[in-house]
């Protein structure tokens, strides 16, 4: 069974070979107090861009880029290295780092964007 990590937070998710990177992203954000992803999301129809991850390992290891993900990555300005969690599929080992993960202030209970390294 393939694995996938997600970072910053360093969890190691075994899941079903063809799982979907967002599906996997769920999961592990229910080990963490912030949410990986903010707004809504357009549900793989490549309209949105709120679920784009980078690829840290493991490229190979997911399915294709397809031609609409493509194109909603290059209108991002995203490099070759990320792919949408919606349309990447797992088919072997990857890491992938959740690039604005959202933080949760204590105090107030509000959600703010944190951009990590």
């Amino acid at each position: 069974m393939p694995h996938i990590t997600f970072l910053p937070y360093e969890i190691r998710l075994d899941v079903p070979r063809g799982t979907s990177v967002l599906a996997a992203a769920d999961e592990a954000a229910e080990m963490v107090d912030d949410d990986f992803f903010i707004g809504e999301l357009c549900e793989g129809r490549h309209e949105c861009g709120n679920c784009v991850v980078e690829v840290v390992e493991g490229a190979d290891a997911l399915s294709p880029v397809t031609d609409s993900e493509r194109r909603l990555l290059d209108r991002l300005g995203a490099g070759a290295a990320f792919r949408t969690a919606c349309t990447a599929r797992i088919h072997g080992d990857a890491t992938v780092r959740i690039p604005h993960p959202v933080k949760h202030a204590e105090a107030s209970g509000e959600a703010r964007m944190q951009a990590h390294p």
